[in-house]
């Protein structure tokens, strides 16, 4: 074989630049370490292969996330998808198969979302199921190993749990499989910090978005079962507690971006469960009211989506284009099996919902096209009471084209 080359290491002042990146921006909502601590890593274990991987990765996911790059003095320029082939290209020299550290695990995690943003969903997915891999044979999955852990080592290891544990549970829902992380450990404490962007707040309401469900809830729909121990209680509990967001959280922030539509989209996915099994333990909802359920999920996320900058949306990779689309997706449900009255109102719905799901950028064209061909097939079937009008407003490239579609009136 012929000898490999070395790539050459990040400097180390880019790496501090996109370490000051994440900590302004992006610690809220995927808080694994803040600025000082990555900067204390930095200037002591640099020459750490471990060490250098995290970090580099760890700039990677965040040049991606902010749809952003990076110049060094040199003048050679950086972006996510740069980073992150330095990254796996130096980690190709060395064997880490017996290494179950805590580096080795958020090094993946964020190779995870490099490859999200990258539109490579089946790699990332890959990368999350290797961490959780390493999660358990490091036993983070159980909490007598946190016991003789100092305060800030827990943290950590609770947030990098919780953040895979999430990850896992969307997966889970679009390639139908089962998931292995539960809530077998508590999460993080809140801390106690002056800078609201490195509060945890507003991810530790993600983490009871994700966990009010329970690990049943996913697993039923990956694997579309209709289970009996699925109980009215538990769809209830998710009505109630998934139908407001508490105040505390700032508006308009990258974290309440993320709670609002993981929100919205857990609702239309319980709506879909309830869907499955409404002829058998769903006396709290009627027939008439489940056919409502979806247009009023796409009205709270309209009015969520009310003057927020797009800059929010493009930080969560293809996570907000996804959850948007299953909620439009619902509303196309609605309009295919209930009558004219409820059709009207899902209509109008979906004519605005649909404008802004064909404005974001969408990683999963097959999704996309499932949505389109089912929209296509429902509007033959939907009576007209008077001629189409044209909103000629969209014009241009194929979503544009297809926002037209949808601004037709009945």
């Amino acid at each position: 074989m012929a000898p490999t080359v070395t790539p050459k290491k990040v400097p180390k002042k880019l790496l501090d630049q996109c370490m000051r990146l994440y900590n302004d921006n992006l610690y809220g909502i995927w808080p694994l370490l803040c600025y000082d601590d990555l900067r204390k890593l930095l200037d002591e274990n640099y020459d750490d292969c471990y060490t250098y991987w995290f970090l580099v990765s760890l700039s990677a996911a965040t040049l991606g996330d902010l749809q952003t790059e990076m110049e060094s003095e040199e003048g050679a320029t950086y972006s996510g998808r740069v980073l992150s082939s330095l990254c796996i290209s130096s980690r190709q020299e060395f064997d880490d198969f017996d290494s179950s550290n805590v580096l080795s695990i958020m090094t993946y995690y964020c190779l995870l979302r490099c490859f999200a943003q990258m539109s490579n969903t089946g790699t990332s997915y890959r990368l999350c199921c290797e961490a959780i891999s390493l999660i358990t044979v490091a036993e983070l999955h159980r909490e007598e190993t946190f016991k003789s852990l100092s305060f800030n080592e827990q943290q950590l290891r609770r947030k990098l749990f919780y953040l895979l544990l999430m990850t896992e549970r969307y997966y889970a829902v679009y390639f139908h499989c089962t998931t292995r992380l539960d809530v077998t450990i508590s999460p993080p404490e809140r801390e106690a910090t002056v800078d609201p962007r490195l509060s945890l707040d507003s991810f530790l309401e993600m983490v009871r978005v994700f966990t009010v469900p329970g690990k049943y809830f996913f697993n039923a729909l990956a694997s579309d079962s209709i289970g009996v121990s699925y109980t009215e209680d538990s769809l209830k509990r998710i009505w109630k507690e998934l139908h407001t967001t508490p105040l505390e959280i700032e508006p308009w922030s990258y974290g309440y971006v993320d709670i609002s539509f993981s929100r919205h989209w857990i609702r239309a996915l319980a709506w879909k469960f309830v869907y499955q099994v409404r002829d058998r333990r769903t006396s709290f909802i009627s027939d008439t009211t489940i056919a409502q359920v979806p247009a009023e999920i796409a009205r709270d996320m309209l009015e969520d989506t009310f003057l927020m900058p797009s800059n929010l949306y493009e930080a969560h990779g293809p996570a907000i284009p996804t959850k948007a689309l299953e909620i439009a997706d619902a509303l196309v449900e609605v309009i295919s099996q209930y009558g004219q009255d409820t059709k009207s109102d899902a209509w109008n719905c979906l004519c605005d919902i649909s404008k802004f799901v064909f404005s974001l950028k969408h990683c999963d064209s097959k999704m996309m096209e499932r949505f389109v061909v089912r929209c296509q097939n429902t509007l033959v079937t939907c009576p007209i009471s008077r001629p189409l009008e044209l909103n000629n407003d969209n014009k241009g490239d194929f979503q544009d084209d297809l926002s037209s579609e949808f601004s037709f009136r009945p």
